[in-house]
């Protein structure tokens, strides 16, 4: 049997971080402040305790959190139904037609963003044993990569730590600034019923922007183990050029070489695994958010479209386009961050196997193993994501733009006659 082969009785070679020190669990230390926030926003039901529990996990279950999650859910559902079937029902009799297909668009996009909280809530709580075997996996990943390939994960987790809080200060602030230009856009035009909607629509926000953070940490702890691959990969590159140069130990040489690359293809399956746990975890989120983000910019643009053809440029058209516009900045930069974070992930894995073209074997293992971030099975998380989204947009706007064109010339005709 050829050693490239890799076994299953291969994987029990290696020690278990089940069964380990709590210290190779420092990755949960690391994203402990994300896992407070979580909690409060329902997203996380694990407690970090000190000591492992019999699974040699940091991790422990928590009722309380358990049956916090479900209160919240419970109360979120109400709420989103009393919204569908009450204030769904209100109609002002005295309303133009743009302004009532304006109501009618930001009612579209309050159930479709609480439909989207739902399914985060709903998929947090319920696939929370999913999040106990990502960390798991991870953990016995990250030991590897420092028992097999001397990788400084110490020193990796710490500089993860560090971006990931640079981008949450930048997301965060992103969020701010755009929804207070919202605000202050209304506020100065005419009507002031939009502060309450605001309101309603806020909290949901926060709650699915928080959950696209937990998908944009899991993305990158995984392509941060992909980086540490590719570059033992290429040290064993130059260290191989530098024994074939010298003609000396080459038996020894090799033998370490084999069981690099040996160690490198057991990560490499791990971390094909630990990707498989994500699409799990988080399936049904993206595929609802990205769904949820898809509507929003839609209907945000065919907005914009009826503004501008009914504008007369008073302050008020200007301020509610505006309001528009910025209303889709948060909905458009989570799909452009989930797409491209995705992508350069699965890049990595491409270059993997570029990296190992000649050793047929494991190319055909990294062939058939492509790592792939889905939407729940509906769709891959890529860059090909955005194209998409653009393309459907654009039809959904012409036909929209068309069917309203095609009314006000029918009612025009109606009154010539």
């Amino acid at each position: 049997m050829s050693p490239w082969l890799l076994q299953k009785n291969d994987i029990g070679r290696y020690p278990k971080l089940l069964v380990s020190h709590p210290r190779d669990m420092d990755t949960l230390r690391t994203l402990e402040p994300l896992h407070h926030i979580c909690r409060v926003a329902n997203l996380w039901h694990w407690r970090l305790a000190p000591p492992p529990d019999a699974d040699g996990l940091l991790l422990r279950r928590s009722r309380w959190l358990e049956a916090y999650g479900w209160s919240v859910f419970v109360a979120a559902t109400c709420v989103a139904a009393y919204g569908l079937f009450v204030e769904g029902a209100e109609k002002d009799p005295d309303e133009t037609t743009v302004t009532s297909i304006g109501h009618t668009v930001d009612f579209i996009q309050l159930v479709s963003m609480r439909v989207a909280h739902l399914a985060a809530l709903l998929e947090a709580v319920w696939q929370r044993k999913v999040q106990r075997e990502l960390f798991a996996e991870l953990g016995e990943i990250e030991r590897l990569l420092a028992m097999e390939l001397h990788a400084d994960v110490d020193g990796g987790r710490q500089g993860l730590r560090r971006q990931l809080g640079r981008q949450a200060v930048w997301l965060l602030w992103g969020y701010a600034v755009s929804q207070s230009l919202i605000l202050v856009a209304k506020l100065l035009g005419p009507g002031h019923v939009f502060p309450v909607y605001w309101i309603y629509y806020l909290l949901p926000l926060l709650v699915c922007g928080l959950r696209y953070f937990q998908i944009f940490t899991a993305v990158q702890t995984i392509r941060w183990h992909l980086d540490i691959l590719l570059q033992a990969l290429q040290q064993l590159q130059e260290k191989g050029v530098v024994v074939g140069d010298h003609g000396g130990s080459c038996m020894e040489a090799e033998d370490l070489a084999m069981k690099r690359l040996v160690a490198v293809r057991l990560i490499y399956q791990r971390v094909w695994a630990l990707v498989s746990l994500v699409n799990r975890g988080y399936g049904i989120s993206m595929l609802l958010l990205v769904g949820n983000d898809f509507l929003a910019i839609t209907s945000n643009c065919y907005w914009i479209f009826l503004s501008f053809r009914q504008s007369d440029a008073s302050l008020g058209d200007i301020l509610n386009i505006l309001a528009s516009a910025l209303w889709s900045a948060p909905h458009l930069g989570n799909v452009l961050i989930l797409s491209l974070l995705c992508d350069r992930t699965t890049q990595c894995g491409t270059r993997l196997a570029l990296g190992l073209h000649q050793i047929t074997q494991f190319s055909l293992q990294l062939l058939h193993q492509r790592l792939h971030f889905s939407a729940s099975g509906f769709f891959n998380v890529d860059c090909t994501l955005l194209y998409t989204i653009v393309g459907a947009t654009t039809t959904y706007l012409i036909i929209l733009i068309q069917f309203h064109m095609s009314e006000g010339s029918e009612a025009g005709s109606g009154k010539h006659d």
